[in-house]
């Protein structure tokens, strides 16, 4: 039998990578929200936040992945769409946390 190179979609293995990591990244925004649930006994506003922010940022590099022609438009705009959603979601829960828990005096 004669052997069959094949060959592989560069720019759909960045999209596979993107969609995996979009699924990791909610995965452990609900993960956090469900370890505060437990610590706290109730869901506090700043994890609602990053939950929310963390899932929007996801959905959006999705789309903007697939939508994507090009591998460097694909990693561009994927990760740097979800990179900038964790972080962005990370400050907002630090900031509201310091408004919440902020000096009394």
């Amino acid at each position: 039998m004669a052997e069959q190179k094949k060959t592989y979609s560069r720019v759909g293995t960045a999209r596979a990578l993107v969609l995996l990591a979009a699924g990791l990244a909610v995965g452990g925004a609900a993960l956090f929200c469900l370890f505060t649930f437990i610590l706290a006994n109730r869901i506090a506003l700043p994890t609602i936040a990053f939950g929310a922010l963390v899932l929007v940022s996801a959905i959006l590099a999705v789309v903007l992945a697939i939508r994507a022609r090009s591998l460097r438009a694909v990693v561009g705009l994927g990760c740097g769409t979800l990179l900038a959603g964790v972080v962005v979601g990370l400050a907002v829960m630090l900031l509201l946390i310091s408004r919440f828990t902020g000096n009394p005096t």
